[in-house]
């Protein structure tokens, strides 16, 4: 998930900076703050991610994604309720996807029309999440940490300080403010690919000559060269510690000698904010009112645009003339791809799963 990935990204302790101490007060509280004992059991999240990319042909537009709605721990490996809800607009047309888990049943959502998964379906995705908890835990002593793969996110924060005091979602929190050290970030990447090979062939994912071994001293210069700024923020509860708040905003600029190799990108800015509110509060997830048999979802996406023809009976009723009353309207685009795959995947989740590759 995204926001685990940042939360990696930014859990750590900061270096040292020209303001010692200022910077080992932030560091230490930001250690703090991603260290044991602060449990995020339950809440609102509310994420944005936004992708601006000048030059591409593929991207002509901004991206936006917009991920929000409650969560709610049911306690050791058992599976969370949760009702999130996925706004993505690329330019196109805007879509709502969302999934709803709650009271043993799950639920797709599609412009906020619920969609039941079949008992099997939902058998499965628990099955498969309470075994990944159950390996977690089995394997957490085992499992080698970041140092220990010969990576160092210690060095990724450069020059953290404590910017001050904020309100968030109603929590006064502690801001600290810190940039990111390209050249440390990239010495790990390096490593962390070095030591891919391995790992993916222990999963049995691809493996082998795919897989780069290293950051070549031209990759390293070209990434080096087109990140203009990089900076991590993070708010955390001024009694508890705890996160509620975590922004990572990079900005590009790809030298004018590099923008052949990079498909034409000439600079933009990617800018992701996670906040948290109502920690650790119970939270009330309810089941959909007016869910759906998963089997209409086909007809259901034909009947918002976004198939290349509509589903069901309704479209082979014709005009006097025996033309068709609907005329097909092919959609274009990431969310059009999208449709059509989860109509081809019908109720595999494994193919459901994948379909969302189509939205990145």
């Amino acid at each position: 998930m995204l926001l685990s990935a940042v939360l990696v990204a930014v859990g750590v302790a900061a270096c040292g900076s020209s303001n010692e101490s200022s910077s080992a007060d932030a560091g230490a509280l930001i250690k703090d703050t991603f260290g044991k004992g602060h449990p995020i059991r339950s809440g609102r999240v509310d994420a944005n991610l936004d992708v601006r990319l000048n030059g591409l042909a593929k991207f002509t537009k901004p991206i936006a994604l917009h991920l929000s709605g409650p969560f709610q721990s049911n306690g050791g490996r058992t599976l969370p309720d949760f009702a999130l809800d996925l706004d993505l607009d690329s330019g196109t047309r805007p879509i709502t996807l969302g999934a709803v888990f709650a009271k043993g049943a799950g639920y797709l959502t599609i412009e906020g029309q619920a969609f039941t998964l079949d008992q099997h379906t939902y058998d499965s995705f628990k099955q498969g999440y309470e075994k990944a908890k159950a390996d977690s835990s089995k394997n957490a002593g085992a499992a080698p940490s970041l140092s220990a793969l010969g990576v160092s996110p210690l060095g990724w924060l450069r020059d953290p300080k404590r910017v001050g005091a904020e309100d968030i979602a109603g929590t006064q929190t502690d801001h600290v403010s810190a940039g990111l050290d390209v050249g440390r970030f990239l010495d790990d990447i390096s490593t962390l690919l070095g030591k891919a090979r391995g790992v993916t062939q222990a999963g049995g994912a691809a493996a082998g000559a795919s897989v780069p071994t290293q950051l070549t001293p031209q990759q390293r210069d070209a990434i080096a060269r087109s990140i203009k700024s990089a900076d991590i923020d993070v708010w955390t509860g001024s009694k508890d510690h705890t996160l509620r708040k975590v922004l990572l905003d990079v900005a590009i600029a790809v030298p004018a000698d590099l923008r052949a190799r990079a498909g034409g990108l000439r600079d933009g800015r990617i800018r992701f904010q996670a906040t948290i509110a109502q920690l650790n509060q119970p939270q009330s997830i309810a089941k959909p009112a007016d869910a759906r048999p998963l089997s209409d979802l086909s007809a259901a996406l034909g009947q918002l645009g976004l198939t290349s023809s509509s589903s069901g009976s309704s479209s082979s009723s014709g005009a006097a003339d025996g033309s068709s009353t609907t005329p097909a309207s092919p959609s274009t685009g990431p969310q059009a791809d999208y449709a059509k795959c989860l109509s081809a995947a019908g109720q595999d989740l494994a193919k459901v799963q994948r379909c969302a590759d189509l939205l990145k």
